[in-house]
């Protein structure tokens, strides 16, 4: 009984190869010995058949590979094409390119670079205008920007197709020379409707290769890939001289997929092909038939003799060794059907050290990965959204800070009675200010030069000295150098409202000073007043209110403005963005906005 126990521990243990070996000689060749003289030629043809459909299926697993890196560069492509700055940059091209077009390009090359950190064979990603402009992201080499694709035979027939395409490899002209593969796609303005660019991905050759250089068909067997012109994929790879032969290179011209046997050379080959459905290419694996089949005559007379002598034996064993075999298979299974449902709470027993146990463990371990990548999935999805509810919810706010029915109903009530008592000029004055503050606040982007900025905060002060006449004095110092640089609108006028509301109550006067200064590579707005300052506590109160997240819970604040401008500069430049307050009370108010890195010049902002 121990003896029995010990030697079914050691099969247990046994690799599975030797376990289908065991259960194939005791079961499956038993028959073959009395119908050996009768299927002898029918079994011969079947062999060959199941070896046609083997090299066919290598074939086909080659071109899985191929299709699927082409499906997966499709999706990137159509990551790109669809990119609202990848169409800003084909919609607004000019010969004189505009600020929305500068950082449309800067957004595309940090997109490209993405994307080819996900992958190490990527030799570059560039987009190519009919107009010549190229925006890249490459390896480390610079391309060249004036290279003319036109010129390229390749490039021509790239931009001849509507669909997309993976090319054979070619030199890399337009930067240094070495061989590519580039999957390519022609580029559309979706508001023209217009085919304006290409898209090109190149990645290294060895990408291609590897899809079949650990294929093996046998010994001296090989798969190789052509174009449907017969040209070889890789210059590198050589096709095999069996296709010098015209009629079979016909046949595997003709057809989408099989297999052929052949003789060359005297030697009996088997030849499998398939044709890419993405790329049009040609997959083909050949390996001599002997070099496969070299022991089916020998292991069946033998398997026969054997087979004779261990009948009874074989009947017993059979049925305990499937049950074996197939117990775990069926758990297996099972368990596989529990994950489909959504359950990676479940798990596999490891019973044994064979491939069945392994495969539980690696089984384990891919439910694992799969319920963490899950989660991982969930909470990106669920980030994105909370980040386009906080810009949507700051972007409103913004409005409602700038321009509130509040200030509009004081303004136009000050306008009316300019106009029944004083019959003065200030009735002009009010009104054209008050225009060029809303006609800044709802045309245009969310950014715009300092200077702008400046003068929409001079149009509010207009206002503000209207309804307080002599009140308020404002002071504005800013370098030569800051006032054409970009920065995001409606920031001073808020500021400078929210000292107007709070920071002179039961004062005659006022005095506000706007300040704008580089540090060294660093941008400082500064905001200070003369006003009634603040006490500790509320300036605490005022400072956590600002350290939490924009749309968590919290009392309503009547600093809108200054939480707006703090939430949509933190969004736009995270860490190099900085905001200080001092105040105490009977010395006035000091905010110091400080942005590391500065900002880009602007020549041109379009106003609509």
């Amino acid at each position: 009984m121990k003896l029995l126990i010990k030697k079914t521990a050691i099969f247990r243990n046994m690799n599975m190869r030797n376990k289908l070996l065991i259960i194939f000689i005791m079961i499956g060749l038993v028959p073959v010995l009395f119908f050996a003289a009768f299927f002898f030629q029918q079994s011969k043809s079947a062999f060959e058949e199941e070896l046609g459909k083997y090299t066919l299926e290598i074939s086909k697993q080659v071109g899985g590979r191929l299709d699927a890196f082409v499906q997966e560069m499709e999706r990137v492509s159509n990551i790109i094409r669809f990119n609202s700055d990848v169409q800003t940059i084909l919609y607004e091209w000019t010969e004189e390119r505009t600020a929305s077009s500068i950082y449309a390009e800067r957004n595309v090359r940090s997109l490209f670079e993405n994307i080819g950190n996900f992958r190490e064979d990527f030799k570059g990603i560039f987009m190519v205008t009919d107009h010549g402009l190229l925006v890249y992201n490459g390896t480390g080499d610079v391309a060249k920007l004036h290279y003319n694709f036109h010129d390229d035979p390749w490039y021509q027939s790239v931009k001849e197709q509507t669909r997309f395409r993976l090319n054979k490899a070619h030199p890399q002209t337009y930067v240094k020379g070495e061989e590519v593969v580039t999957f390519s796609a022609r580029i559309t303005d979706n508001r023209e409707f217009k085919t304006k660019g290409t898209l090109l991905i190149d990645f290294s050759p060895q990408t291609i290769k590897s899809m079949s250089e650990n294929i093996q068909l046998g010994s001296s067997g090989h798969v190789w890939m052509m174009t449907a012109d017969g040209e070889p994929i890789l210059p590198s790879q050589t096709l095999p001289d069996w296709l010098k032969d015209e009629e079979l290179f016909k046949k595997v011209q003709q057809e989408s997929s099989g297999f052929i046997p052949f003789d060359y050379a005297g030697v009996q080959m088997l030849a499998g092909f398939y044709t890419s459905s993405e790329t049009g290419w040609k997959i083909i694996g050949s390996v001599p038939f002997e070099e496969l089949a070299s022991g089916l005559y020998g292991i069946r007379t033998f398997i026969v003799i054997l087979a004779i002598a261990a009948l009874v034996v074989i009947l017993l064993l059979a049925t305990a060794l499937s049950r074996m075999i197939t117990k775990p298979l069926k758990v297996m299974e099972h368990r596989m059907a529990e994950v489909g449902k959504g359950n990676f709470e479940t798990g596999l027993p490891v019973m044994a050290r064979d491939e069945i146990g392994r495969l539980s463990i690696s089984f384990n371990r891919m439910i694992t990965e799969l319920h963490r990548m899950n989660n991982e999935v969930f909470q990106s999805q669920l980030r994105e959204y909370r980040q386009q509810i906080q810009l949507q919810n700051s972007e409103m706010r913004a409005l409602q800070a700038q321009i509130n029915p509040h200030f509009l109903y004081n303004t136009l009530n000050t306008i009316a009675c300019i106009a029944e008592v004083y019959d003065r000029e200030e009735i002009s004055e009010v009104s054209h200010s008050l225009s060029r503050m809303l006609q800044y606040s709802i045309t245009g982007g969310s950014t715009a030069t300092v200077e702008e900025e400046l003068t929409h905060l001079l149009s509010y002060m207009s206002i503000v000295n209207v309804r307080f006449p002599m009140k308020f004095t404002l002071e504005l110092q800013a370098d030569p150098e800051i006032r054409r640089m970009s920065f995001m609108k409606l920031i001073f006028q808020p500021l400078v409202e929210n000292a107007v509301n709070h920071g002179f109550p039961g004062l005659d006067q006022g005095h506000i000073r706007v300040e704008a200064k580089l540090d060294g590579d660093a941008v400082i707005f500064t905001f200070a007043d003369d006003g009634i300052g603040i006490a500790k506590e509320r300036l605490n109160q005022i400072r956590a209110e600002l350290r939490q997240k924009e749309g968590e819970g919290g009392a309503a604040s009547d600093h809108i403005g200054l939480r707006n401008v703090y939430y949509r500069l933190n969004m736009l430049y995270g860490d190099r963005f900085s905001m200080t307050i001092w105040s105490k009370p009977g010395e006035g108010t000091r905010i110091v906005i400080r942005i590391e890195g500065g900002a880009a010049d602007v020549t041109d902002i379009d106003r609509g």
